[in-house]
């Protein structure tokens, strides 16, 4: 199969990789179509922490497709069948597992995409447990969203979440655009989107929030300034953490979606007497697959929205490139893909 091979920091080529029959507890899975994730960039570039990748390694965590092939004790799903597949291989039998948060497993980290071969390629396999069964005649493009809506809804499973709040997303990129998607079917009170760029501002709109602002500017920021029961932080940014923490009431909460912020500005007073809720989440627990899948098989959530690039495998450059320095949302691989069909 052809695969995007990343040997080492900042070196990659396509490479022709042996493809083998799934062991008995695994699925192959022919891949439709795989997302760009920033830590996909960090991995490409060397600046994603060591314990949390493996060299050489085929990328690509966010993905969707059809199953090419089963092991002999799979059970529940079947060649052709439309399928997603959670990323981190929990152990299943630690105190953390059997919480049912898998994403904070125990055991060593072990991720498909990054430990483990991933999805830019023409196939991946996986343990069938971790699989997602889809409708026949899912939109596998929009599908392959779902891993980044499971991080999404990871967070929000954590806390609060209830119809009627005055609730706000810093940060519009794919992660807080999702929330915003995911928000919204809850009959917020209130539903604001906050980033410096006004094309994302818009696309808020077009998503329904009630309010979109640009933190730089203070006199509209001023509208939400301590009025918003919960806030979702997308940005990894200090400025981003910064501006959440602004934005939440007394006793609110603040969920940390976004990875990457380092050494904020903000005093400890603040969160005290302010009795505020800090939550962070780390990827998705099975419960977040299963909440997610749901959403989308019942028509509720549609993530192929956010799509705006797709690239074929041998243009990787140019894909990891669009992802870092263009206005895009979700760039998209396209392992078996026609450039007619984009």
């Amino acid at each position: 199969m052809r695969a995007l091979l990343v040997e080492a920091p900042h070196k990659a080529r396509v490479a022709e990789l042996p493809t083998a029959d799934p062991a008995a507890d695994e699925v192959m899975v022919r891949v439709e179509a795989a997302g760009i994730c920033g830590s996909d960039v960090d991995l490409l570039h060397g600046t994603r922490p060591a314990p949390y990748v493996r060299y050489p390694i085929v990328p690509g965590h966010e993905w969707a497709g059809t199953v090419a092939a089963v092991g002999g004790r799979v059970s529940g799903v079947g060649v052709g069948d439309a399928v997603v597949a959670e990323g981190f291989r929990s152990c299943g039998i630690c105190g953390r597992c059997r919480e049912g948060r898998t994403n904070l497993c125990s055991t060593a980290y072990a991720e498909t995409g990054f430990t483990h071969p991933g999805a830019f390629a023409e196939y991946v396999t996986v343990p069938a447990r971790l699989v997602h069964r889809l409708p026949e005649g899912t939109a596998l493009h929009a599908a392959a969203l779902l891993e980044p809506a499971a991080c999404v809804a990871n967070g929000l499973l954590e806390v609060d979440f209830r119809p009627g709040l005055a609730v706000a997303v810093v940060g519009g990129g794919t992660l807080g655009l999702l929330a915003v998607l995911m928000l919204g079917l809850v009959s917020p009170a209130r539903l604001a989107l906050v980033d410096v760029r006004a094309d994302r501002l818009a696309r808020g709109r077009d998503l329904g929030v009630s309010d979109a602002w640009n933190p730089t500017d203070d006199d509209a920021l001023a509208q939400g300034r301590g009025r918003f029961d919960l806030v979702v932080e997308a940005t990894g940014n200090t400025e981003g953490v910064t501006t959440a923490l602004a934005l939440c009431r007394r006793r609110g909460t603040v969920v940390l979606e976004g990875i990457g912020a380092s050494s904020p500005s903000i005093s400890p007073d603040q969160i005290t007497l302010a009795q505020l809720r800090i939550q962070g989440s780390f990827g998705s627990s099975s419960a977040a697959w299963d909440w997610v899948v749901h959403l989308f098989t019942q028509g509720l959530l549609d993530p192929g929205r956010l799509i705006t690039h797709r690239y074929l495998l041998e243009e990787y450059h140019a894909a990891f490139s669009t992802v870092q320095h263009g206005d895009a949302l979700k760039v998209q691989l396209l392992p078996h893909g026609d450039r007619r069909r984009r």
